[in-house]
C-alpha cells in the first residue's frame, strides 16, 4: 500500500504542480550525503521518515455488511495510521530555485487535504474513507528534526512536513446469513407459564436489488409495512399461525403463504417480479 502511496504523491506533485517530468524528479530514497552527491536534475526527495496509529480516530465500532448471498459480515473499524513524509527540494545550483520548487510544491500539497481519488493507485481507491493529508502542520514526529539530519550526514534544510493517513483492514472479521426475525420468551417471576413473542421481517428485492417504498401487507392480520431504504420490512408481535404474505411495488406484485414460527426461524428473501 505504501508504494502505492508513493506513487500517488509523485503524480499528485507532477501532474497538478505542472512541473516538467523531464527535468524534475520526484524522488523518496533517504537524503543522505551520498545520495545528493549522486543528483543530475533538480529532485523532489519525498522521505517516509515515520509511521504511527492516529489513536484520534482508533475506534472499537463494529462494522456489518450485507453481500449479495443474503450474508453479513461484522468486522471491526479499520486501524488508522499517519503515514509523516519530510519534503524537500535539491538543486545544484542557487538556494533560490529550490525554495521556488518547495513553494509550488507547498501550493500543491496544502491544496489538496483530501487526496484525489481519480489520481489515487491501484487499491488506494477502495479505502474505506477518504484520504486525508495534512501538511506543514506541527507534529511530534519532527521534535527531533536536527538529530535526523545529523544522522543522514546532510546539512538542514528547508522542508515541509506532510501527513497522510490510511486505513488498515483488521484480521478479526465474522461471516453469517443475516437474521431479521425475533423469538422471544416473557413470563412474569416464579409463574409457571410464559408468553412467546414473534418478529418477523425479512427484504424485498427487485432483480436482485433492494426495494425501498414497497407495501408489505399481512392478509390476515390486516397490517402492512413499508420497505425502508435496503429494502427491509418487519411485522412485530405475530401470533402463530399460516399467513399470507403479500408484496406490491408499482406494478410488480409477490405473494406467498408464511408459517410463524417456521423451522429455519427466517422468511426468505421476496423478489418481485413485473
Amino acid at each position: 500500500m505504501i508504494d502505492l502511496l508513493d506513487e500517488t504523491l509523485r503524480d499528485l506533485i507532477i501532474q497538478r504542480g505542472m512541473f516538467d517530468p523531464d527535468s524534475v524528479e520526484v524522488s523518496f530514497d533517504q537524503p543522505t550525503g551520498t545520495w545528493a552527491a549522486g543528483l543530475t536534475r533538480p529532485t523532489i526527495n519525498c522521505y517516509l521518515y515515520d509511521i504511527r496509529e492516529n489513536t484520534e480516530l482508533r475506534s472499537a465500532e463494529w462494522i456489518v455488511e450485507q453481500n449479495e448471498k443474503g450474508q453479513a459480515s461484522k468486522r471491526l473499524a479499520p486501524r488508522r495510521f499517519n503515514l509523516s513524509y519530510l519534503i524537500t527540494a535539491w538543486t545544484q545550483n542557487q538556494a533560490e530555485d529550490e525554495h521556488a520548487i518547495l513553494w509550488r510544491v507547498l501550493a500543491v500539497l496544502s491544496s489538496h487535504p483530501i487526496l484525489p481519488p481519480e489520481i489515487c493507485h491501484g487499491e488506494l481507491k477502495h479505502q474505506p474513507y477518504p484520504i486525508k493529508t495534512e501538511t506543514a502542520q506541527p507534529a511530534i514526529a519532527i521534535e527531533n528534526l536536527p538529530d535526523l539530519w545529523s544522522v543522514m550526514d546532510t546539512p538542514l534544510k528547508p522542508s515541509i512536513n506532510y501527513v497522510v493517513t490510511l486505513a488498515m483492514d483488521r484480521a478479526v472479521a465474522f461471516t453469517s446469513p443475516l437474521v431479521f426475525t425475533k423469538r422471544a420468551f416473557v413470563r412474569e417471576r416464579l409463574a409457571p407459564w410464559r408468553e412467546e413473542i414473534l418478529q418477523i421481517a425479512g427484504v424485498v428485492t427487485l432483480e436482485g436489488r433492494p426495494v425501498a417504498g414497497a407495501r408489505v401487507t399481512l392478509a390476515e392480520m390486516g397490517r402492512t409495512v413499508v420497505t425502508d431504504d435496503f429494502g427491509r420490512y418487519r411485522f412485530g408481535n405475530v401470533p402463530h399461525g399460516r399467513y399470507h404474505l403479500q408484496v406490491r411495488f408499482g406494478q410488480a406484485a409477490s405473494e406467498s403463504e408464511i408459517v410463524v414460527p417456521n423451522e429455519r426461524h427466517e422468511l426468505p428473501y421476496y423478489d418481485l417480479h413485473l
